[in-house]
């Protein structure tokens, strides 16, 4: 297993499309080994409320929770 450190930035349309509204989660994740990026992000989006899973995607990183020596 390894932690990892996940930032998801999602942006939606407000005021009939007149603004919009982020919303960034960040979450700690322990996945098994050889788990791909992709299946994080789907993870992590899946887990987004409904109103944001229509959003656009403005930045997404997951890293291993972990300070390199």
């Amino acid at each position: 297993m390894t932690e990892f450190f996940v930032i998801i930035t999602i942006s939606i349309p407000v005021n009939n499309g007149t603004g919009a509204m982020h919303s960034t989660l960040t979450r700690t994740l322990r996945v098994s080994t050889g788990t791909t990026r992709s299946a994080i992000f789907e993870h992590v989006f899946k887990s987004m409320p409904r109103q944001l899973q229509s959003g656009n995607v403005m930045f997404f990183s997951a890293e291993p929770n972990r300070i390199p020596h």
